[in-house]
């Protein structure tokens, strides 16, 4: 029989010094609740009926940088005294996705109009807009032998402490397209010349009608998780001395066909225990169709969820902005 892990994760500016901090909360029974967001479109709020158990997780020194990055127009690291590099790098790193050398997200450095031929070209983009946090990763690194004790995550980390492949080319599943990147090519074994295909990045799940995976929501803030009150424009006149919460919130999933080819393969215990937002700039040309700038901006650890044939994960990610 099936079991169905929901996890709810949620980084949260708590108060001046903190910077962001994670609780990851795990239960049963998803709730979908409708709301019109900010842009006037209709969206979905996700909870659970029942909280089984949660946690903190971390933005690493990676995640802050590249938040810093974005929020003031500075390019990322190349030549420096603090260099992060990108998951797509040699070792330390993990050579995933589009390699360096074939970077061509270096050269989109202004921002210009297709709608109207008479925009000027505003030169001085340093990061580009389309380099965004798109997917997650997982990995059975973040716990010890015994399934119980979780590593504590690491502020000065930059991967997981043992990345997993969602899929591999050869385990025997049909890979969906638009749903795995980080690709990464090895050969199957010594003297062999068939070449291996992983992924380590999944894609945010879209919802039921097609939305966007990511949503912004503004509540004010209840002791019940599972009631939300909207904010809309009338919190400009409002009194209230209520505190609102504002977030981004995705939704994640594992399902019964990912991390199996690795586990397989290597005979290790299928568990699951760390998992990781990551950024990136996606390359569409022929040949390429994978990411280049590949970054982790969250990290978590926790007791191993053990895995049997059929079991599935399913989570949703808040970042919240107080």
């Amino acid at each position: 029989m099936s079991k169905n892990h929901k996890i709810r994760i949620k980084d949260r500016a708590r108060k001046m010094g903190e910077g962001l901090c994670g609780e990851v909360i795990f239960g049963r029974n998803k709730i979908r609740t409708p709301y019109v967001d900010p842009y006037g479109r209709l969206s979905y709020i996700t909870s659970f009926e029942e909280v089984l158990y949660h946690d903190k997780n971390i933005v690493p020194i990676g995640g802050y940088q590249f938040a810093f990055n974005k929020l003031f127009n500075i390019g990322l690291d190349q030549e420096s005294t603090l260099r992060v590099g990108d998951l797509n790098d040699e070792a330390p790193q993990m050579k995933i996705g589009i390699q360096r050398s074939e970077y061509n997200s270096i050269h989109y450095n202004a921002e210009t109009s297709v709608t109207n031929p008479a925009s000027i070209v505003n030169a001085g983009v340093n990061i580009s807009a389309l380099n965004f946090i798109f997917g997650f990763m997982i990995g059975d690194g973040g716990a010890r032998e015994d399934n119980i004790t979780a590593i504590a995550p690491d502020y000065k980390r930059r991967t997981l402490f043992r990345s997993i492949p969602f899929r591999m080319s050869n385990d025997g599943t049909q890979i969906p397209q638009g749903q795995y990147f980080g690709k990464s090519k090895t050969l199957s074994g010594p003297g062999s010349m068939e070449s291996i295909t992983s992924y380590f990045v999944k894609k945010f799940d879209s919802l039921p009608d097609g939305g966007n995976p990511v949503r912004i929501v503004h509540v004010w803030v209840t002791d019940h998780p599972a009631e939300f009150a909207i904010v809309d424009d009338s919190v400009f006149a409002s009194t209230s001395s209520v505190p609102i919460e504002s977030y981004v919130e995705m939704n994640l999933s594992i399902t019964h066909e990912d991390g199996r080819g690795f586990f397989t393969s290597t005979q290790a215990t299928p568990r699951i225990n760390e998992f990781g937002l990551v950024s990136g700039w996606y390359n569409g040309l022929p040949g390429k169709e994978d990411y280049e700038s590949i970054r982790l901006f969250t990290m978590f650890t926790r007791p191993s969820i053990a895995l049997s044939e059929g079991d599935s994960i399913e989570a949703i990610y808040r970042l919240y902005a107080r």
